[in-house]
């Protein structure tokens, strides 16, 4: 038994030697630009297309092979979106229909959790392509800037937006090699939220329908079920 466990251990450490010269951490920093736009689950909502924001992150990788890394760290979205649904009210004879097109901005704190896979270098030079594939999770500023769009001012508001997030996302890009433990890349990213970002409209904006003298007449679908999603590029260091 014991010469059984002193093979198993010799096994495993010479396993862990093996591998040893394909692992590695490494550190630094990302930004970029980002494009959002809003889709409904259910088509309750509709995109009014996309709106321009800003990606700023800490990157941490760990080399468990010579080609595959896991990819994590903090990432800041300065996010925005617009969008339009239907809403109505009852006047003394008729029914009034009307679209809410309205704009927001929000930032969003996650925490990406990626499986990183690279080639070998490419040709003479210290180049190498790579592809990432995951998700992350995080949590929205408690308060979202919205605005109908037109309007001058942007208010605040959490009435409607969720603070959870969730989302799948791939990316692809390249990375150059400065020196043994210094390298920059340039890529580009989609993330697709899986939780919705706006369940119900707001108080604002409620579903019931009220004559003129504010009796409730009737009821509409609450619902909105608006997820976000972005396409971004970033480029960043690793050391």
């Amino acid at each position: 038994m014991k010469r059984n466990l002193l093979v198993i251990g010799l096994l495993l450490a010479m396993s862990l030697s093996a591998s040893a010269q394909y692992k590695g951490f490494s550190f630094g920093f990302k930004l970029g630009p980002n494009f959002g736009w809003t889709g409904s689950t259910t088509g309750a909502a509709v995109s009014e297309g996309a709106r321009t924001g800003f990606d700023v992150g800490v990157v941490a990788e760990y080399y468990f092979a010579n080609n595959y890394a896991i990819v994590s760290g903090v990432n800041v979205g300065f996010l925005g979106g617009h969008y339009s649904f239907d809403n109505a009210w009852m006047d003394t004879t008729n029914l009034v229909t009307y679209s809410v097109d309205r704009v927001y901005k929000s930032t969003v704190y996650e925490i990406p959790l990626m499986l990183k896979m690279v080639t070998n270098e490419l040709g003479s030079l210290p180049l190498r392509a790579y592809a990432e594939v995951g998700g992350g999770i995080g949590l929205a500023a408690k308060k979202v800037k919205v605005k109908d769009d037109g309007a001058e001012n942007w208010t605040t508001t959490n009435k409607e937006f969720s603070n959870l997030r969730a989302s799948l996302k791939i990316g692809a890009g390249a990375q150059y090699s400065l020196d043994e433990t210094t390298r920059i890349f340039a890529g580009v990213y989609f993330s697709h939220d899986f939780i919705n970002m706006i369940n119900y409209i707001s108080p604002d904006y409620c579903g019931n329908y009220y004559d003129a003298e504010g009796n409730k007449i009737g009821a509409r679908d609450l619902k909105l079920n608006v997820l976000q999603n972005r396409i971004g590029i970033e480029v960043g260091v690793l050391f």
